[in-house]
């Protein structure tokens, strides 16, 4: 059979047992289990094997529990299920076991006994109770104070196995043997009335182990004549207090604490309020610590440490650390006087320092430049003599602020550091004026600057100011200087005027101002649509349609859009027409309808931004007639001289009933009809003989049908160079 078989087939023979005993107390158990106790308590226990004995150690889990099991006392049961089929069950105090009497703790043990004392006076002595606060505070005074007594209660028994048989906490069990197997119960004498008290229980094989372990000594953190010691908290129940030990040799080692000491945990509801407690309880949660005092620095120290349990029972020391405490205590600092500047010496420093150190070394001077809270550089190439007082700054900075702070040193390396005080090189030069300045408007209403920034090494900002007219007073919009080279202003494009101007100015760390820069114009958007033009005169004629419009009021109109439409279709363009800004009116003429059509014209202002005015009052015009047609473009004119003709031709290649009539004019004369030809011709010759100087010709289609003619074409002239007969 198997160990772990074995160690369950005991356990389950144990309990059946003790199921077998507790029947006939299930009845009382019951009745007391009806009623909702007022208290809670339990016993814990713990149990070590020596071969020819186990030790029993227990404690009650509060203090309410403690107090009721001092008066009852406790019962310990053991049963032995070394044979698992003939389990033993026999009770080890034939009376319930309670701490003794103060009587029989004087005579049991010496005045010597320190933890004998404090056992006692946690049980029967009344300097736990010294200075009670009435009323209130009273209750919660009392309340602490059976807390304190029953925690150094539980303390001093884990130290002397004698004062916890004392108090009724320890046991000694003899009639065992090794390698036997054991079931312990311990509980109350008799059941508590307010309250219920749970049994502790534990099982123990007895065989003796020896415990090798040790508390481990982490480090030795060396301070001004202080050493802070660090070592592991060790598992739960391993160790109930450490001896810290100092030497000065390595060999002869003398305790500092004359109690163990034990460091509680730290308590985690403080961490949330406080970053600097949270680090501090990241090292109190898993380590213990101790500070001692150094009777001096730079002397090295030596320290061990040893544990105990709960037993009682001490462990080996631990590793051997050393600490050398050294000075970590800075010197008085010194106290600086406001500076002065002298144009000789630039700025000059003074400071006394009334104290001065047995050790203090001399003084440091550092400056910063614009910050106080730095960084500083240092002025001072070697530690200044304790003896001097005052320093001479000769290259502080000229444009902005100076700040310095003057250091003491002592030998140990420690730093004083004295008030930061601050210096001006008076200024009053202005920074150069501003350049590239630039922006631009978007149609929210968004004004977007940029400039280039000045090369002066001490601007602090910008100044913005804006004006509504070229020739206005200009206003300050920025409450303080802007450091960066951009800026964002907000206006209203509801406004009269079309543009805004800005000028900006610098202004440097002593609040110098520039002059104004070079001013920039900034056109608003235009959210606001023009006039449209209004139609005044409708004339139609063979030419076709005429409008004469007066054009729009707007300032800004760059462009009209005329309309038209019939019956038929809708609203199309029909011609774009530039704005002339000389003139109050303009001149359209449609020559591309049809005869016989009813039409509608408009016409949209357009300007500058692209904004289209709403349509202008329609104008309705009918065609009646057939309007002329476009006149020809391929009239040319060739002088023969030798043939004394002028060649004419042209090219035509429309069908129908028509013919071509031919215009002629000499020199000045208007043109006048001279010739007609067929609809097949495409040239003619004429005789120029009579002729001298320009001679101008044109031609003009006439058609035989409704379709009209053409307007008469623009004048080709020739030269008749040789006189006629």
């Amino acid at each position: 059979m198997s160990s772990k078989l074995f160690i369950a087939c005991l356990l389950m023979a144990c309990f059946t047992q003790l199921q077998a005993q507790k029947k006939k107390s299930d009845a009382t158990a019951k009745k007391q289990q009806d009623v909702p106790p007022s208290y809670t308590g339990s016993i814990r226990v713990l149990a070590q094997p020596h071969g020819d004995s186990v030790i029993l150690r227990w404690g009650p889990s509060n203090e309410w529990a403690w107090n009721r099991l001092n008066k009852v006392g406790y019962i310990i049961e053991r049963i032995d299920i070394t044979e698992s089929q003939n389990p033993k069950k026999e009770l080890l105090t034939a009376q319930p076991l309670k701490p003794m009497t103060p009587d029989e703790m004087k005579r049991a043990f010496t005045i010597r006994n320190k933890y004998a004392a404090i056992e006692a006076q946690s049980l029967y002595g009344t300097n736990f109770e010294t200075g009670i606060r009435k009323g209130a505070g009273g209750i919660e005074d009392k309340a602490n104070t059976g807390t304190n007594r029953f925690s150094f209660a539980m303390m001093v028994a884990d130290f002397d196995a004698d004062v916890a048989k004392a108090a009724a906490l320890r046991l000694t069990d003899k009639k065992v043997k090794r390698g036997g197997v054991y079931f312990y119960r311990i509980y109350p004498g008799a059941p508590p009335k307010d309250g219920k008290i749970d049994t502790a229980t534990i099982m123990v094989v007895n065989d003796p182990q020896v415990n090798k372990q040790k508390p481990s000594l982490k480090e030795v953190v060396a301070l001004d004549r202080v050493a802070e010691l660090h070592w592991e908290r060790s598992p739960e129940n391993q160790f109930s207090g450490f001896f810290i030990e100092r030497s000065t040799d390595g060999r002869n080692f003398k305790q500092l604490n004359e109690l163990p000491y034990f460091s509680s945990r730290p308590d985690t509801a403080i961490e949330a309020m406080d970053s600097v407690r949270r680090r501090i309880n990241t090292l109190l949660g898993n380590n213990h610590v101790f500070i001692d005092s150094l009777p001096s620095n730079y002397t090295k120290y030596y320290y061990r440490i040893r544990g105990v349990n709960a037993f009682a029972q001490w462990s080996d020391y631990s590793d051997v650390l050393t600490a050398l405490g050294k000075d970590l205590t800075p010197p008085a600092a010194p106290i600086v006087e406001s500076p002065v500047y002298e144009k000789s010496k630039g700025i000059l420093l003074k400071w006394k320092k009334p104290f001065k150190e047995g050790d203090f070394k001399g003084y440091m001077v550092t400056r910063s430049h614009n910050a106080v809270m730095g960084p500083y550089a240092t002025l001072t190439s070697k530690l200044l003599e304790p003896s001097v007082t005052q320093f001479a700054d000769t290259g502080a900075f000229a444009h902005g602020q100076n700040y310095y702070i003057v250091l003491a040193v002592d030998t140990a390396g420690n730093i004083a550091y004295s008030v930061p005080v601050m210096a001006l090189v008076p200024d009053n030069t202005p920074p150069i004026v501003p350049t590239g300045l630039k922006g631009f408007i978007t149609k929210d209403g968004l004004v977007h600057l940029s400039w280039k920034p000045n090369p002066d090494e001490d601007i602090k900002g910008y100044k913005v100011y804006f004006s509504n007219g070229a020739n206005d007073m200009y206003s300050q919009i920025t409450l303080e200087p802007v450091a960066d080279t951009v800026f964002t202003d907000s206006i209203t494009l509801k406004t009269l005027s079309k543009n805004i101007w800005y000028k900006i100015v610098a202004v440097d760390q002593n609040n110098n101002h520039s002059k104004y820069s070079e001013p920039v114009r900034l056109k608003k958007p235009d959210i606001v649509p023009p006039m449209p033009p209004l139609a005044t005169k409708v004339h139609v004629d063979t030419a076709g349609v005429q409008i004469d419009w007066i054009q729009s009021p707007s300032d800004d109109v760059v462009a009209y859009m005329i309309y038209r439409k019939d019956k038929n279709t809708s609203w199309s363009v029909i011609s774009r027409m530039k704005h002339d800004a000389s003139k109050s009116a303009f001149h359209f003429t449609d020559n591309k309808v049809k005869p016989f059509t009813d039409y509608e014209y408009s016409a949209e202002a357009i300007d500058e931004d692209s904004l289209h005015s709403v349509k202008s009052t329609s104008v309705n015009a009918t065609v009646k007639t057939v309007p002329d047609l476009p006149p020809l473009k391929t009239l040319t004119a060739s002088y023969d001289a030798k043939l004394k003709e002028v060649h004419l031709k042209w090219q035509f290649t429309d069908q129908g009933n028509y013919f071509f009539v031919l215009y002629r004019s000499a020199g000045s004369e208007p043109l006048m009809k001279y010739q007609s030809a067929g609809p097949g011709v495409q040239k003619f010759d004429d005789n120029v003989s009579a002729f001298k100087g320009k001679v101008s010709y044109a031609i003009q289609v006439i058609y035989r049908d409704q379709r009209g003619r053409t307007r008469v074409s623009d004048p080709v002239s020739v030269m008749i160079t040789t006189p006629g007969r």
